[in-house]
């Protein structure tokens, strides 16, 4: 609890100070070859499908078995990761890192950004960022997704000036609805994803995990590749 309450209000202060310099400077604080523009879908001539996984929240839930899934296969995609998530399990964390995976933000507690203050918003990304970094030895940067998928403009804007490109979805396999199955989840994908899609899946899901073998399967035989944002993007990770 010291180390939570020392890295809180270090980066408390941080994020002040940073929205201070941040919200005066002009848009080329990063540079103009830069790109911070939301994304919300990735170039189908790549023939990537990327697969997200948020965590928000929740305990391990499925990550164990989607992590196997994965593994077995020798595929790499992209996860969101809750700082709160990160401190909550700090070992599945690590086996996402040693897997090779990307890793992106998803704010620290999982609250709706667009109700935040700036030097909030600024802070949940941060101190994230630094939560992640002290566990798995890894950085957040340069792609959030913010929870709840809620964002406006004043949110995209403190996210880019720290660092953050917000990556939001093409495809939502659905797959936090209450009654989500398995068997829904992998009809739903198999039936509107195409290469360049951003799918949209949670660790917590056993509906998720138990649809990944069926999905992979036949993404396998209609010749597409799984990856991460930045595959999907045709970038470099």
């Amino acid at each position: 609890m010291r180390l939570f309450a020392a890295r809180r209000s270090f980066t408390a202060g941080v994020a002040s100070l940073a929205v201070a310099l941040i919200l005066t400077a002009s848009g080329t604080a990063h540079g103009q070859d830069v790109d911070y523009s939301e994304v919300v879908h990735g170039d189908p001539a790549t023939g990537v499908v990327a697969l997200t996984f948020d965590a928000g929240t929740e305990g391990g839930g499925s990550a164990p078995e989607i992590l196997e899934i994965l593994r077995e296969r020798g595929l790499r995609v992209t996860f969101f990761l809750s700082g709160h998530w990160v401190d909550h399990n700090p070992e599945l964390a690590q086996q996402i890192v040693d897997d090779g995976h990307e890793i992106a933000n998803h704010s620290y507690d999982h609250p709706d950004l667009t109700r935040l203050s700036d030097e909030q918003i600024v802070w949940e990304l941060d101190y994230t960022d630094q939560v992640v970094s002290d566990v798995m030895g890894a950085h957040t940067r340069p792609y959030f997704r913010p929870p709840f998928g809620a964002r406006n403009r004043r949110v995209l804007d403190v996210a880019a000036a720290s660092g953050f490109r917000s990556i939001y979805w093409s495809l939502d396999s659905g797959d936090w609805l209450p009654r989500a199955t398995a068997g829904g989840v992998a009809g739903r994908i198999l039936r509107f994803a195409a290469p360049g899609d951003i799918v949209v899946e949670h660790v917590g899901s056993a509906a998720s995990a138990g649809a990944l073998p069926v999905m992979l399967d036949d993404f396998a035989q209609r010749g597409w590749r799984i990856g991460t944002v930045s595959e999907v993007l045709g970038l470099a990770p």
